[in-house]
């Protein structure tokens, strides 16, 4: 049994922190995840909520943990978060439905996103939210942290800054989650204005993964001795006053 499951987007994520760790097959719903496994337990979901919802609901299913921790990499939605900072927000926001979620940390507001967000979605959802960075899954494990009435925490780390001209990744991301990197890789071959941006892209988001991976080690450890926080949830009220 593992004491903390972490659910992330992408294996390469969490690259450092898994690469060593013995892979496995865990299959709940007629779906099949790749799960690397130690005393932490880390379930490479694919990228969106539903994804991610469907991750943790396998994961907690088969492994019965403590704690689900929702790890990866997230945009900013302030000018003063650059690329490779960590934050660990005080309160998760699903964007669909402003339910609310809290968690032990004290870095603002991290808003849950329907799709990968670009410089002019980053605009609106942090006046609309008053969040200081977006990803897609955390409010997904929130819940069904919550749910299972076990622990939760959220850590991001930030890859792409606010004003940042994002590739239009999301028209890559099939139904199931999964980012077809060959797809996408073609694509952007045959459209020069976007080498740059996807080439400090993947230098910020491979430094974001770096930072993350330090903060697990640091924090939760091999042995995972971080006590869980048992989630609590509002619908409805003012993220803004936290």
């Amino acid at each position: 049994m593992s004491r903390t499951v972490i659910i992330a987007a992408l294996a390469r994520e969490l690259q450092q922190f898994v690469h060593a760790r013995p892979r496995a097959s865990l299959s709940h719903d007629g779906r099949r995840y790749r799960v690397y496994l130690g005393q932490n337990v880390s379930v490479v979901s694919g990228i969106g909520y539903q994804a991610a919802y469907l991750a943790a609901r396998a994961a907690v299913a088969q492994y019965r943990p403590e704690m689900l921790v929702s790890a990866g990499l997230a945009g900013a939605l302030l000018p003063a978060l650059r690329s490779g900072t960590v934050i660990t927000p005080a309160v998760i926001v699903d964007a669909a439905t402003g339910k609310e979620y809290l968690n032990d940390g004290s870095d603002g507001v991290l808003v849950s996103a329907s799709e990968i967000v670009g410089s002019e979605s980053k605009r609106a959802l942090a006046e609309k939210f008053h969040a200081v960075a977006a990803d897609m899954e955390a409010a997904a494990v929130a819940e069904v942290a919550q749910q299972a009435g076990i622990g939760f925490r959220c850590v991001k780390a930030i890859s792409d800054e606010v004003d940042f001209v994002m590739p239009p990744l999301h028209q890559f991301v099939d139904q199931s989650g999964n980012f077809r990197t060959r797809r996408f890789v073609t694509w952007v071959a045959f459209r020069p204005r976007y080498w740059r941006p996807t080439m400090l892209l993947a230098r910020n988001s491979k430094r974001a993964s770096a930072a993350l991976c330090d903060w697990l080690k640091q924090h939760l450890g091999n042995d995972f001795d971080t006590p869980a926080v048992k989630l609590k949830s509002e619908a409805g009220s003012s993220a803004s006053k936290l």
